[in-house]
């Protein structure tokens, strides 16, 4: 089964991560089409009693998932820094002006 994957949503490290989710029953190769598109052949290791939909929908969900924990991340980078820099500073006045500069 051969899955096109558009990276101009989904970034490299997200399919990176869902793919590895399926390398344990499924062999994966995957090759850039363009710059903005992504082939990704998927071929089942073993007898598997899963469909192509049902493993597309699981790829789908995977990529999905992983596509919001990276949001969420990115949204949160700045207050996980001031909370790190404020656990481990001396002083108690840092503040976030302090950790930007």
């Amino acid at each position: 089964m051969t899955i096109t994957i558009d990276r101009r949503i989904y970034n490299d490290s997200v399919i990176s991560k869902a793919l590895y989710w399926l390398s344990g029953d499924y062999l994966i190769e995957r090759s850039l089409s363009d710059n903005n598109t992504e082939s990704v052949t998927i071929t089942a290791n073993s007898a598997t009693d899963i469909s192509e939909t049902e493993l597309e929908t699981r790829l789908m969900q995977t990529l999905n998932d992983f596509k919001l924990r990276q949001i969420v991340a990115d949204e949160t980078r700045d207050i996980k820094t001031i909370l790190y820099a404020k656990a481990f500073a001396e002083d108690e006045d840092l503040s976030e002006e302090d950790i930007h500069d």
